[in-house]
């Protein structure tokens, strides 16, 4: 075994840089370890861990402890690697990437290839990657020797990995960790012991030790949410739901199916369905029927509304289709919509819960229907004669308009599975940011043209018009205010104009990050991982935070 080998083995490289801040000794980073170990313990840490979290634990060790400071960097990586232990150790071997850094190989000796996923190793038996290729490979793992997230990134997003184990410089664990946090991605990272591109080493008894943590318990991964996704939108074919509603084949029952079937993202289903999934723990036991007729109701609630909201704004077209009063007229489409909001209310009231989990899930329903025809009412009575709004106006409208629809959904997942009064707070807070941000991602999308309606040309309350009145010249005013009641095309020209001088567009996207980091912040005092870790989902499916 050559030198190089000999002193990864074990782990000892007194001359580790300090500018990375990686302790040179095993002897001080077993010592740190352990001071996490004994911080995670008393303070229960459940994950995803916030940078701000993680900094502020790290003091806390080092002011505790009397710790060079020069560690917090390193305390930080073994703060999260502790806080995801248990996920990570749920999970099975075959569902989880090792992912190697290059640098690692001997830059004499190797005579692997790369191909466009990393580096082929051929067991030549010269350097450290052999042995722990052939090691994690054993267990089941796969392996990528590659610099960069790139591929990882791809394999979670399709559902193909569900916990990381990642080895790399520090400079590379701290570039990379927004994308695995935004995922919630349960994952280990075990930092190089020096910096540079070639000859490399680490700890490989650390490596070892994490590659064989396994417990009993199975994990939700991110495959499982997918699937869950697509179960509950095959709740939504035209067959299955008359077949489940018991509905005839009258002309405002076929009109109302066949809207309530039509293609949409079934958002709010899924998101109820998930909610109660991560409290009740199914194990992958079948959903019971009264979530089935929970997810069915939210969506006969929503799709009703919607019916409302096209005729209100004379819109067009919906899920790329005609809308349903264009097709069949108002007053059809004011029946059928009717109908279905029956239908959700009946559903709510008589489906396989208790007395008082029926009388708590009609109670925010109606609670959330009343609050959003509130908002919509102050658009609407806005409309009548429009006039400049500032930001705090809109974002107040999108407080009545859009934040209710995800505390009803949240919280009628929650209620199912019997959640306390503490999770329905913390989801309440949650479900308010979700729901501003939405609102404010669906303007800049609008602003696009990636939605079906383009808030700018319609005139309505929009986000990025508000940012580019209040950043205005008094000529860039009067063109935004005329924009609120003018759609021609030459005004409508002027005031993207004004958009991209004032940079609307930039601060707009601004106030959405600060809405989606203040919904994660509102997760912090949650305890339930499975829960915390659907949010945190959600949040990056929702508002497409994913990294791609």
């Amino acid at each position: 075994m050559s030198d190089h080998v000999k002193n990864v083995k074990y782990g000892d490289k007194p001359n580790a840089s300090a500018r990375l801040h990686v302790p040179g000794s095993r002897a001080e980073r077993d010592e740190l370890r352990m001071h996490v170990k004994a911080f995670a313990v008393e303070h229960d840490l459940t994950p995803p861990l916030t940078l701000e979290e993680l900094d502020a634990h790290a003091s806390c060790i080092i002011e505790s402890h009397g710790l060079d400071g020069s560690n917090a960097d390193f305390l930080k990586i073994l703060l999260n690697n502790e806080a995801w232990l248990d996920a990570v150790a749920a999970v099975p071997f075959e569902r989880r990437t090792l992912l190697l850094p290059p640098c690692l190989r001997s830059a004499t000796k190797c005579q692997a290839e790369f191909d466009e996923f990393g580096l082929l190793c051929e067991q030549c038996g010269n350097c450290v990657l052999c042995g722990l290729v052939a090691e994690a490979e054993e267990l089941g793992y796969a392996v990528l020797i590659a610099e960069g997230t790139t591929i990882v990134s791809e394999m979670i997003k399709g559902g193909m990995v569900d916990a990381v184990l990642g080895v790399s410089c520090m400079h590379s664990l701290e570039r990379t960790y927004p994308n695995v946090y935004s995922r919630a991605v349960p994952g280990l990272a075990i930092p190089l012991l020096e910096d540079g591109c070639a000859d490399t080493s680490v700890d490989i008894d650390w490596i070892k030790e994490a590659l064989h943590f396994r417990t009993d318990k199975t994990a939700r991964g991110i495959g499982d949410l997918a699937r869950l996704h697509e179960e509950v939108s095959a709740w939504f074919e035209e067959d299955h739901l008359r077949s489940f509603l018991g509905v005839g084949s009258t002309e405002t029952e076929n009109i109302s199916m066949e809207w309530l079937a039509r293609a949409g993202k079934r958002w709010r289903p899924f998101l109820a369905v998930s909610i109660y999934e991560a409290l009740a723990g199914s194990n992958g036991e079948p959903l019971p029927e009264k979530v089935k007729s929970l997810a069915i109701a939210v969506e006969c609630i929503h799709k009703a509304s919607l019916v409302y909201d096209d005729i209100q704004d004379g819109d067009d077209v919906r899920y790329g289709e005609e809308t349903l009063y264009r097709k069949h007229g108002v007053p059809v489409a004011l029946t059928a919509s009717l109908y279905l909001l029956g239908l959700g209310y009946r559903l709510l009231s008589t489906c396989e819960a208790s007395g008082q989990e029926r009388a708590d899930m009609l109670a925010l329903a109606t609670g959330g229907h009343c609050e959003l025809c509130l908002g919509q009412g102050s658009e609407l009575n806005w409309a009548r004669s429009p006039s400049p709004l500032t930001v705090d106006e809109v974002l107040a409208i999108f407080r009545l308009k859009t934040a209710p629809s995800f505390d009803v959904v949240f919280r009628l997942g929650a209620v199912c599975a019997g959640a306390d009064s503490k999770t329905h707070e913390i989801l309440k807070n949650y479900s308010l940011d979700v729901g501003i941000a939405y609102q404010v991602q669906d303007d800049i999308d609008d602003f696009h043209g990636k939605g079906d309606v383009d808030d700018v040309a319609c005139g309505r309350p929009s986000i990025v018009l508000a940012l580019a009145y209040a950043g205005a010249d008094a000529r860039g005013k009067e063109i935004i205010a005329r924009a609120w009641c003018d759609s021609s095309a030459d005004v409508l020209d002027e005031a993207r104009q004004v958009i991209k001088d004032t940079g609307a567009e930039k601060k707009a996207a601004e106030i959405l990050e600060k809405y989606r980091k203040q919904a994660l912040n509102a997760l912090k005092p949650l305890k339930n991982r499975d829960l915390k870790i659907i949010l945190y989902r959600l949040a990056g499916k929702i508002l497409r935070t994913e990294a791609e």
